[in-house]
């Protein structure tokens, strides 16, 4: 074992040397002379030596023993702590001043690193925190403060293939050897957060499912067509393919009383197999007794009474007996294609653009559906986008196959209301382009192909059923279609900006989220934005003037008596109205570093952030759900009437509970523009 002479040796040794030099040239003395005065100052300086050199053994050693000892402490520290580690669930790393020394496996495998590249790394190659992206290691350990204590704070850790992982840091003091050290444990929040997406999603499929088989059944029934009894098979047959039906209900007399079922299924067993005399009465081949459902049971219901009779077709009343349609397994079968995990596959194996547009057409039927069913607004909302996700996705690989490989990484952003996940039946595409920083000499080819790349994109959409946006704010414009240094000089622009005309219309640009393309993009922007937003007032004041410039009714629905209805708001733009909460949520999450875009995902990171209190949160949640209901119902109208929808509601489509509930919202929108002043204003 290696170890540094300690200089405190030097005094000993130097006298052993003295005392040894000394006895020699005694014992020369006493050989000439003999005298027994020299032999006795001999055996004293004898003495001597060997004490002294007792001692110097002794220190020796016991440095040596104390030495080995610390040594070994160290080594079952070391040993201990990281027989801790490799127990953790979490990410756990050991700084040593400013080296790291170990990491245990589940933060490897989080990372990507291995124990060599975490050892070349420093600190702040490694680690970004949230609150002050710039700190150092040195501010670190200040932060930290004294041995033993603990402290929790949220970050971002680099991994080797290029994303940001976000993590919670508890990072604790240690002092190894008498040198300063750090354990930071690190909890995996994108892992977390995935899975309870995951859970999110799953959980809105199983509900979707589950609200659907408990809607009422004449939501889903088709017309019929009927024949008498007596007519001859192959007459009912004709009707049947000139109708384009599947079935015929076959009726007794003038009064048309059902009496029975013929369906495709008979005609093949019955008359087809046994080549029967198609000129015999129809009543001959039909099923009977007609097995009928009442048109309010649940839809769960008629599918047991299909499955339970072995049946294909049942014959749906209404309350007074009468036939009004007939429900079959053909039916049911559209209800499962009309969930979305079965659209989501129908547009993954899509080949046109043409049959992406068939898909989207199914949108509004199914928010009719949920909506009819009680369905939660985010259910709707998570329904639409995750459709239009799928959509894009699916067109940017019509695009690659068409252009071939992009020359460069890059990310498709959706921005505003489908970067928020709250897309509507009525809107228009918000979308840009992000790709990596390249070299001047390879700009102009890179920039070119993405340009193009992007106006065939938004070419598509629009074909789909996406307008275009009114602003230009998409992927084919030359001004959305940059590079990620570009874009951060944007934000950058538009915090550092002093004037409100300067803002006017940015506002989608923080609703960013990707929907094709590396995710290290986002993370980027997002970090970048939260390091210059700091200290940034003017900014916030401005967004919050923007806030309250919406100009709310304040006499919407007031009947002062039936002979004045002059200066009375007969009816309003549902999408203003709502867009003051969503400016509102987003100027609190941008000061707060949120990362989610989705207004309700925002306002419930902030209550648990204990930005907004509990009471507040609610408020807010029921106020945006109860209008984004209304919003959605008046679209879905309009298409089914085949109408333009648009964001105009009137009092003839409110009932009297709504009107007033309306009233009383636009007086707690009012308050929390007042609120956002109060907070950011002069």
């Amino acid at each position: 074992m290696s170890r540094t002479f300690n200089k405190h040796y030097l005094i000993p040794f130097a006298l052993i040397i003295l005392g040894l030099m000394a006895f020699a040239w005694l014992a020369y003395q006493y050989t000439r002379s003999g005298t027994s005065l020299l032999f006795y100052a001999l055996g004293a300086d004898f003495v001597i030596i060997i004490v002294l050199m007792v001692l110097v053994v002794r220190k020796v050693f016991k440095e040596h023993t104390s030495q080995q000892q610390s040594q070994e402490r160290l080594t079952e520290a070391n040993e201990k702590y990281r027989a801790l580690m490799e127990t953790s669930t979490d990410g756990t790393l050991i700084i040593i001043e400013k080296t790291i020394v170990h990491a245990n496996f589940v933060f490897l495998a989080m990372s990507g690193y291995t124990l060599t590249d975490l050892s070349r790394l420093t600190f702040e190659d490694l680690i970004v925190l949230k609150s002050t992206p710039d700190m150092n290691l040195d501010a670190f350990y200040e932060e930290i403060g004294d041995t033993g204590r603990t402290v929790n704070m949220e970050a971002s850790i680099s991994c080797k293939r290029g994303e940001m992982r976000e993590v919670i840091l508890t990072a604790s003091r240690v002092d190894l050897m008498e040198k300063r050290g750090i354990i930071i444990v690190s909890k995996d929040l994108s892992r977390k957060e995935r899975i309870e997406k995951e859970s999110i999603n799953l959980m809105n499929e199983l509900q979707s499912s589950i609200l659907m088989m408990n809607l009422p059944v004449k939501s889903f029934v088709r017309e019929h067509i009927t024949c008498d009894m007596d007519i001859p098979v192959h007459e009912a047959a004709s009707m049947m393919r000139r109708k384009d039906q599947n079935a015929i209900i076959v009726t007794k007399d003038t009064i048309q009383q059902p009496v029975g079922i013929v369906t495709d299924c008979d005609l093949r067993n019955r008359v087809v197999a046994r080549a029967f005399d198609v000129s015999r009465p129809v009543f001959e081949i039909m099923s009977s007794p007609l097995v009928r459902i009442p048109d309010e049971a649940l839809l769960y219901e008629a599918v047991l009474q299909i499955k339970g009779n072995d049946i294909s077709h049942l014959a749906v009343e209404d309350r007074a007996g009468r036939i009004t349609g007939i429900f079959s397994n053909e039916d049911l079968l559209e209800v499962q294609r009309n969930s979305i995990s079965y659209l989501i596959k129908e547009v993954n194996a899509a080949e046109t653009v043409e049959s992406l547009k068939k898909i989207h057409n199914k949108i509004p039927v199914l928010v009719k559906i949920l909506l009819e069913s009680g369905s939660r607004v985010r259910n709707v909302t998570y329904l639409i986008s995750t459709v239009t996700d799928a959509i894009t996705h699916r067109l940017v690989e019509f695009a690659i196959e068409e252009m071939g490989e992009p020359p460069a990484e890059f990310a498709f952003l959706a921005l505003g209301s489908e970067g928020r996940r709250e897309q509507t039946l009525v809107t228009d595409q918000d979308n840009a382009i992000v790709f990596e920083d390249v070299p001047n000499e390879k700009f102009a080819q890179v920039n070119r192909y993405f340009l193009y790349f992007g106006k065939k994109i938004n070419l598509w959409l629009d074909k789909i059923g996406y307008q275009y946006c009114k602003g230009d704010v998409m992927a084919g414009n030359p001004q959305w279609c940059q590079p990620v240094s570009r874009w951060k000089n944007y934000f950058s622009e538009w915090i550092n900006q002093k004037s409100e005309e300067s803002l006017l219309g940015i506002a989608v640009f923080f609703d960013f989220r990707i929907v094709y393309g590396t995710d290290k993009y986002a993370d980027e922007l997002r970090r970048h934005i939260n390091k210059m937003i700091d200290g940034k007032r003017t900014f916030f004041r401005l967004l919050a003037n923007e806030v309250s410039k919406y100009k709310i009714p304040t006499d919407i629905f007031k009947d002062n008596g039936p002979e004045t209805t002059a200066g009375i708001t007969e009816s309003f733009n549902i999408k203003n109205a709502i867009s003051p909460l969503v400016d509102f949520i987003r100027v609190y999450s941008i000061q707060n570093h949120v990362s989610e875009s989705n207004s309700l995902l925002r306002l419930e990171k902030m209550l648990r952030m204990k930005v907004i209190p509990e009471e507040e949160y609610h408020e807010i949640e029921n106020i945006y759900s109860r209008m984004m209901e209304i919003r959605f119902r008046s679209h879905v109208n309009a298409i089914l009437d085949n109408k333009s929808p648009d964001n105009m509601v009137t009092r003839d489509e409110l009932t009297v509970i709504e009107q007033t509930m309306i009233r009383k919202t636009f007086s707690e929108i009012i308050r929390y523009q007042h609120k956002i002043l109060d907070d950011f204003g002069d």
